[in-house]
């Protein structure tokens, strides 16, 4: 991960082994205990609509949305879905890429925590084999 203000970045003390073990997207949510996020355009991915290469998809957000306290990264039809989870301090922006992996056609959901509140977001990117679409 690149993230635009490094020494904003607030790392939490331990890993939520269970949140990244989780084998679903409700999992994840249980594990970390959250509830049901509002849907948001404050939330801007950027990803391919079509990733050639699943093993480096390029995944870049941006959350628009004041007091931006967390940010997760799920990639929903992963044997493992939560591929980050992002705590920031008040100096940070709410800003990062990264390169993730993805092992089949997915929709891409980021949940991001501000002001207590739980919002979302997500794209689907196809994800194909050997660089050819099918049919």
């Amino acid at each position: 991960l690149r993230f635009l203000a490094d020494p904003g970045v607030a790392w939490a003390s331990e890993r939520n082994v269970n949140a990244f073990n989780a084998r679903s997207p409700e999992s994840v949510y249980a594990a970390l205990g959250l509830s049901a996020p509002e849907e948001s355009g404050d939330i801007i991915i950027q990803v391919p609509d079509v990733a050639e290469n699943g093993a480096q998809v390029p995944v870049e957000v941006a959350v628009r949305l004041p007091h931006v306290q967390r940010i997760l990264l799920i990639g929903e039809r992963n044997l493992f879905p939560l591929l980050a989870d992002i705590r920031l301090s008040e100096r940070s922006e709410a800003w990062f890429e990264a390169r993730v992996k993805l092992a089949e056609s997915s929709r891409i959901r980021v949940i991001a925590q501000a002001a207590d509140r739980l919002y979302s977001s997500s794209r689907q990117v196809k994800v194909i084999v050997g660089g050819c679409l099918p049919g």
